[in-house]
């Protein structure tokens, strides 16, 4: 049985091993890489936006996946091209481009559509529902600050997560190439 919670500062080891975990497989091709993928995708948000992180635990109370999401895309941008760049390039310089495309579809989107989110449930939690509960959760606490809609920034429409999305209810509002879409959803 798996239940959604808030985020608490002790879950933060086992989302940067989620993070690493869902990641694709041609980021664990080098154990440096691999560690840039958190530093990129996780430790923002851990760090900086925590009451904006849900995640869905086990009966033992560990996370087995998240959904998080940055609000103040002002820190974003500072962090991501400041701190967050510099520990990107100490651990695997190569890695810079994938932190600067993540930054840079961020910052092209609209304004109203700076509110993003990442979402990852290790694979033996995944079809159960947690994804839909995690967004679920989300929304409810960005609707509540007052927050219309929220974005996935850069998506693969090849992808499972693009289907997923389709069928909560986010529409494409840009379209980087043919694949790679930015997506929204309208918090009601």
């Amino acid at each position: 049985m798996y239940t959604i919670r808030k985020y608490v500062p002790s879950d933060k080891e086992q989302l940067r091993f989620i993070c690493k975990e869902t990641t694709w497989d041609d980021n664990k091709k080098s154990e440096n890489k691999l560690e840039t993928i958190p530093i990129i995708f996780n430790d923002y948000f851990t760090e900086n936006e925590p009451d904006n992180i849900f995640v869905a635990v086990n009966d033992d109370n560990a996370a087995v996946g998240y959904v998080i999401c940055s609000t103040d895309y002002s820190l974003f941008r500072k962090k991501m091209t400041g701190e967050l760049r510099k520990r990107v390039e100490k651990t695997y310089p190569s890695s810079l481009f994938m932190l600067w495309a993540t930054y840079f579809s961020v910052a092209i989107a609209k304004k109203p559509y700076r509110t993003h989110l990442h979402i990852d449930i290790l694979p033996e939690a995944q079809r159960m529902g947690l994804g839909t509960k995690l967004i679920d959760a989300l929304c409810a606490h960005l609707k509540a600050k007052g927050i219309k809609n929220v974005s996935v920034v850069t998506i693969n429409k090849n992808s499972m997560g693009y289907k997923f999305y389709c069928k909560y209810g986010f529409r494409t509002v840009h379209r980087y190439s043919k694949d790679i879409i930015t997506m929204t959803y309208d918090i009601k």
